[in-house]
C-alpha cells in the first residue's frame, strides 16, 4: 500500500492543502498525518492532522500561520495512516517538501 510520493511545494504563509487519496477508502476513526521536518532526524517542523474523511478521501489543510515562522528552503515530509484499529502505514513514504520565498507579507 505504501506508495511513492511526490515532491510539494508551497510559498511560505499561503494557504494551501492537500487530498490523498488510497487504493482502500480512509473511514471512522482513522487519522491520516501530514509530518514535516528539515530532515528526517530533526524535530517536526509542521504535522496537520485529517479525522474526516468526505468521500472516503482525506484532506489536509495548512494555514499561513502553519509555515509563518518556518525558514525558506527543502524540507522532507511523510504521510501516515493509522487506522480505527491501531494498524500504522506509510502511505506516502519520505519525499522533498519545498518551502518557497514569499514577497508580500
Amino acid at each position: 500500500m505504501t506508495v511513492k510520493g511526490k515532491k510539494l511545494s508551497m510559498v511560505r504563509g499561503d494557504s494551501e492543502s492537500i487530498t490523498v487519496q488510497c487504493s482502500e477508502l480512509f473511514g471512522e476513526g482513522d487519522i491520516v498525518t501530514f509530518t514535516v521536518r528539515q530532515s528526517p532526524e530533526d524535530p517536526i517542523a509542521l504535522q496537520k492532522t485529517a479525522r474526516e474523511f468526505p468521500g472516503g478521501e482525506a484532506v489536509i489543510g495548512i494555514d499561513p500561520a502553519d509555515t509563518a515562522g518556518l525558514d525558506f528552503g527543502d524540507y522532507v515530509y511523510d504521510i501516515q495512516w493509522t487506522r480505527s484499529d491501531g494498524t500504522v502505514t506509510t502511505i506516502i513514504e519520505p519525499e522533498r517538501f519545498t518551502l518557497r520565498e514569499e514577497v508580500t507579507y
